[in-house]
């Protein structure tokens, strides 16, 4: 319905319309996208909204990112590196918001110029917290986790540090409890280990 709606207003071109994380992030359209809508609650055992909109910004760096969702937004923003946060704008979903509210917000979020630090936490220190996150990782465990975010699979990992396959395991598994510790069982660990590695990354300076 939503998408009907937006679809009728005259000023704005909806470019693609996507059931999952997967059809959005190989979708040819989000490269030439102004600004991406996104329900914060996703697929039950994929990515969150906030989890997609990173991945969306690392394929197309000028894309607005707007999340929406039935919960209270202000702590969203605080899953958002804090270099990326200009151009995202958070709203609660509401039964009373016209076509021409979504318009708005959309368009001022496409220019850069979004709400988030109308939510912001003052009293997070992301950079801190995510320092201090790679510092508990160790060196051979960083350089672990930089291969695997260059898509290499454990095999590759193994070869390429000169360590055993089950080593590299192992490894993993420790990665896991310090990037993804509260993850559920259903969630592929590796992804989701990949994302916030690159994330925590970005906003420390580290990249």
């Amino acid at each position: 319905m939503l998408s009907a709606m937006l679809d009728s207003v005259e000023k704005l071109e909806l470019i693609g319309s996507f059931a999952t994380t997967a059809e959005a992030l190989k979708a040819p359209e989000v490269l030439s996208a102004d600004a991406a809508l996104i329900d914060f609650a996703l697929e039950r055992d994929g990515l969150n909204g906030v989890e997609l909109g990173i991945a969306l910004r690392s394929l197309n760096l000028n894309i607005g990112i707007a999340i929406y969702s039935q919960h209270e937004v202000e702590p969203l923003v605080s899953r958002v590196p804090a270099a990326m946060r200009p151009g995202w704008s958070f709203f609660e979903k509401s039964a009373f918001m016209t076509a021409q509210d979504y318009l708005g917000i959309l368009n001022q979020t496409a220019l850069g110029k979004g709400n988030w630090q109308d939510f912001e936490q003052t009293h997070t220190d992301d950079r801190a917290n995510n320092v201090s996150l790679l510092l508990a990782l160790s060196g051979r465990q960083r350089a672990v986790m930089d291969l695997a975010s260059a898509g290499k699979s454990s095999v590759e990992i193994a070869k390429t540090l000169d360590m055993t396959y089950a080593y590299v395991r192992k490894e993993l598994s420790r990665i896991y409890a310090v990037l993804v510790p509260e993850a559920s069982a259903a969630v592929d660990l590796k992804t989701a280990a990949v994302l916030r590695y690159l994330e925590i990354a970005k906003s420390s300076g580290d990249r």
